[in-house]
């Protein structure tokens, strides 16, 4: 590992005064030095402004800014890894807690990828969580992606426009897009800890389109996922995220992805239950957790483009004017 390489760490803040100081102090600790801290605040009405100036005081490296209006998550996160100037940039929640070595581990693992992403624990306590291993192949990224708190990326990467899908959330745009180009690495440990809590971002938007994650789901994606697949086909940002893929790969570049990208919009019957198909044979690499071993899980991953569609909301929590745009444009290029 070449110690001689900065990193700028990225964070992005709204009305999060009860987590803020105790990640930006986490990220203090961090045993490879951090060139920048980035903290860009979009539009709080708390106290987290006032929070991140007092750090900024006392640390000069830490540049704090406050957006004139609300730009919303996508584009809050865009337009401070804009500013950053080191040679790679982390991202970071507002109210998470990263462990020591976070950045250490990470710089040794990237080499020449895009993105390097780390497992990490999920929950309400650090003591009462689960240990995440998100799926990382082209395949995989069909579906969903890891979380943006969990990424290094090489900076030149971070800050080319066209790598901000921006009718998507931006982790699962960068996750794509380096995949398309010079790919990504996993650190297999947990790296740092998300707290789940009523107030994250993830949570109020669920709470807005009225999908609040249930861990007692039994049948109901199984029964329900036919229709909500079908209801997902509908819309623009699945035919512009689709379109691009298979454009972007072929028969001779990740291969699989082209196929199953040109199935997801297809709108007929036996598309997607060759589809569910494939899902099941390249399960190992799709399906998430471990969770694919044994009868059960072939049965699971067969059925995941059911469990997938089942309150998912990725593809509306983007739909600003400038995404539709964007979108737009895709379409047409595409067409």
């Amino acid at each position: 590992m070449n110690k001689d390489k900065t990193v700028s760490v990225i964070i992005c803040t709204y009305n999060g005064e009860k987590y803020i100081s105790e990640q930006i102090d986490s990220i203090l600790k961090q045993t490879y030095p951090i060139y920048e801290l980035i903290i860009q605040d979009d539009g709080s009405v708390d106290s987290t402004p006032e929070v991140c100036k007092t750090y900024a005081k006392a640390h000069p490296f830490i540049k704090f800014y406050e957006n004139p209006q609300r730009l919303g998550f996508n584009e809050n996160f865009k337009t401070a890894t804009a500013k950053a100037s080191g040679d790679y940039v982390a991202l970071s929640d507002q109210d998470d807690i990263w462990y020591p070595e976070k950045i250490e581990k990470q710089m040794a693992a990237i080499g020449n990828h895009d993105i390097c992403f780390c497992c990490h624990n999920r929950g309400v306590t650090q003591g009462h969580s689960v240990y995440v291993t998100p799926q990382y192949s082209p395949e995989a990224l069909l579906f969903n992606a890891f979380a943006g708190h969990t990424m290094l990326l090489e900076r030149h990467f971070a800050q080319k426009a066209e790598n901000w899908l921006g009718y998507i959330p931006y982790d699962w745009s960068l996750a794509i897009q380096a995949q398309l180009q010079r790919g990504i690495v996993r650190v297999n440990e947990p790296l740092n800890w998300h707290r789940t809590h009523k107030e994250s971002t993830v949570a109020m938007e669920q709470k807005k389109f009225h999908k609040e994650f249930n861990h007692k789901l039994t049948y109901q994606p199984y029964i329900q996922g036919l229709r909500n697949y079908h209801f997902l086909q509908q819309k623009d940002t699945w035919e512009a995220l689709y379109k691009h893929i298979y454009a972007s790969t072929s028969t001779d570049f990740l291969p699989l992805a082209h196929n199953m990208s040109r199935l997801m919009l297809q709108k007929s019957f036996p598309a997607l239950l060759h589809l569910c198909w494939l899902c099941m044979k390249h399960r190992r690499t799709i399906y998430y957790n471990g969770n694919a071993k044994g009868i059960s899980g072939t049965i699971r991953s067969f059925f995941y483009p059911f469990i997938f569609s089942y309150n998912n909301i990725q593809y509306d929590i983007c739909a600003s004017k400038s995404a539709r745009q964007q979108q737009t444009n895709i379409l047409t290029a595409h067409s």
